[in-house]
């Protein structure tokens, strides 16, 4: 009896383990396909070392699937009474400093203090919503309450930012921003493929010259430093001598380097894919109705930077009344003032000892209308992306177009 009693305890204990370790395998099954779902809505702060030299759109690509889709607002948005009204998406070296500017004299919109672009949705997405939230300013309120995004009683302002780097954003991240935000309304400002390539070029030999990896400027990887003005550790800026910024200037100049650097580089896969407009705004296009995106011709700045302004903010959500009085508010000089162009070849140097002024023109156009053959070039491999950018347009209804380089306008007749 006692040995049939044993047998029949061996049997149950046996099939405890059994059940216990099916039980074990089945809760860590469940908690490894959870884990990424809840970190989309806080996602982890622990990431891997990156190079330097990845692009923005793979290191948006690893936070992509390094987190679930999910259907829910995460909490951060949904008990907070933020809500994102516009982003400016793109593209780089086509205007938007100009704009960042200017919408940050408008008492209706709201920027975040301290950057121009804050790359969440690209570089700091492991920060998580709270971080994202925290960059703006959430106490700023709009004098007049006709400014209201939403409710006419409210006087919220409409808040936004601007991160070229975002255009490039693959569509696992745009659905999730469409998701969260469904309302938020889109500007991309479109310039010459070759003009602004050539202009990316530029800046980025400047910033190698000032010790960046090339390429890193994409990225993020190595510029916390230069963007991150809420970094206590961030360092200050070394002062050169007049002979070191002398030399700057000499590496710096786009006479330095033969067509062929240029051409390389333009071929680089960063360069080739910010040139590429259509295939990427076509992602957004997927998630975003058309209506909600504005895309922006870069000569019609240069032509009617009022009238441009007014038809971007109006667009944002402005009141066209309320338009009117913001844009007449600006005097010429601030609307017709350039921000960060490329100039390269003549580094302004404010010393109390010393000055250095370049007797050549500071515009980088100049130095690659003095190369034609690099325009041609340039023109060639690039054609093909302003031959499909144009097709989009004409899709979406625009009635502009970009230079195709083979002779074809500004607009359709």
């Amino acid at each position: 009896m006692s040995s049939e009693i044993m047998s029949n305890f061996h049997s149950l204990l046996n099939s405890f383990k059994q059940n216990t370790a099916a039980a074990t395998s089945s809760s860590a099954a469940a908690a490894s396909a959870d884990a990424p779902s809840s970190a989309s809505f806080r996602p982890s702060s622990s990431s891997k070392k990156r190079s330097r030299d990845n692009h923005c759109e793979s290191r948006t690509q690893k936070n992509t699937t390094s987190t679930s889709r999910k259907s829910g607002i995460p909490p951060a948005i949904s008990t907070s009474s933020f809500e994102l009204s516009f982003l400016v998406i793109g593209g780089q070296k086509c205007g938007t400093s100009w704009l960042n500017n200017l919408l940050r004299k408008c008492h209706a919109i709201s920027l975040p203090p301290n950057e121009k672009e804050i790359h969440f949705w690209d570089w700091h997405y492991q920060r998580g919503y709270e971080w994202y939230i925290k960059q703006f300013d959430l106490f700023r309120r709009c004098p007049q309450q006709s400014c209201s995004n939403s409710d006419p009683s409210s006087s919220k302002p409409f808040y936004g930012e601007i991160t070229p780097c975002y255009v490039v954003l693959p569509s696992e991240k745009i659905e999730e921003i469409s998701r969260i935000f469904p309302k938020l309304k889109l500007v991309f400002i479109a310039r010459d493929l070759v003009d602004r390539a050539w202009s990316a070029l530029i800046m980025e030999l400047r910033n190698q010259t000032s010790g960046l990896t090339a390429g890193s400027f994409a990225d993020g990887s190595g510029i916390q430093t230069c963007h991150n003005a809420r970094d206590p550790k961030k360092p200050k800026k070394s002062v050169m001598s007049v002979a070191q910024k002398r030399r700057m200037q000499e590496l710096s100049s786009p006479s330095s380097q033969p067509d062929s650097y240029y051409m390389e580089r333009l071929r680089n896969a960063t360069h080739d894919s910010r040139s590429n407009y259509a295939k990427h705004l076509r992602n957004w296009y997927e998630h975003f109705p058309p209506e909600t995106i504005l895309i922006v011709d870069y000569r019609d700045i240069e032509s009617d930077p009022r009238g441009t302004l007014s038809k971007i903010v109006q667009h944002i959500g402005l009141h066209e009344e309320e338009a009117r009085k913001y844009v007449e508010s600006l005097d010429d000089r601030v609307l017709g003032q350039r921000v960060n162009a490329a100039t390269s070849d003549q580094l302004r140097i404010d010393d109390s000892t010393a000055s250095i002024k370049s007797s050549q023109p500071s515009s980088s156009d100049y130095f690659l209308s003095q190369r034609p053959n690099l325009k041609r070039r340039m023109q060639k491999y690039l054609q093909h992306h302003a031959i499909e950018f144009n097709a989009l347009l004409e899709e979406k209804g625009y009635l502009w177009r970009l230079d195709e380089y083979d002779g074809n306008g500004r607009e359709m007749t």
